[in-house]
């Protein structure tokens, strides 16, 4: 979970230095701009009981489509660099600048920093302080995402005041 923080944190950042679009973070793995899905990350790991056996991070932005290169029944969620711009952006460039934001937390998260990262991730997040539903698998949650706590799990506080760790789910914002 750390790392899928760490990674939301340093697209976010990325995204904002070379574009200079306000990007948002939907906890646990989407950017936002303008509220509409730009970016998802999915990070896969296997491991033993002391020893991570590998982790792979995918990052899947929506750099140069247009309008219509989106089905008709995403383009009210779904958006891209280029439309937000209004001009193609230079994936090169954007990559090698993911990449060294990518490298900065992930040097962060290896001195023991996360708390500084999962800080900055709550200053960027759109679910923290909001009414969410999570489903994970065939349970739902309801409740107010309050927080990450120190491994990068959301806290949600249910209607009954529980507080509930959340570790993955597909998550919906609530009004």
């Amino acid at each position: 979970t750390q790392i899928t923080v760490a990674a939301a944190t340093a697209v976010a950042r990325g995204i904002r230095k070379k574009t200079g679009l306000a990007s948002e973070i939907k906890w646990p793995n989407d950017i936002l701009v303008r509220r509409k899905k730009v970016c998802g990350i999915l990070t896969e790991m296997s491991a033993e009981l002391d020893k991570i056996k590998y982790l792979v991070l995918g990052i899947g932005l929506d750099v140069n489509f247009s309008e219509r290169d989106f089905p008709e029944e995403l383009r009210s969620i779904a958006t891209s660099l280029r439309v937000e711009l209004g001009r193609e952006v230079h994936r090169a460039e954007l990559a090698a600048e993911l990449l060294r934001e990518l490298d900065s937390d992930y040097g962060r998260l290896r001195e023991g920093k996360f708390s500084a990262v999962a800080e900055e991730w709550e200053q960027n997040c759109t679910t923290i302080g909001q009414n969410v539903e999570i489903a994970v698998g065939p349970r739902k949650i309801e409740g107010r995402a309050e927080s990450l706590d120190p491994e990068g799990a959301l806290l949600v506080r249910t209607q009954h005041g529980r507080l509930e760790r959340i570790i993955g789910g597909d998550v919906t914002l609530r009004t």
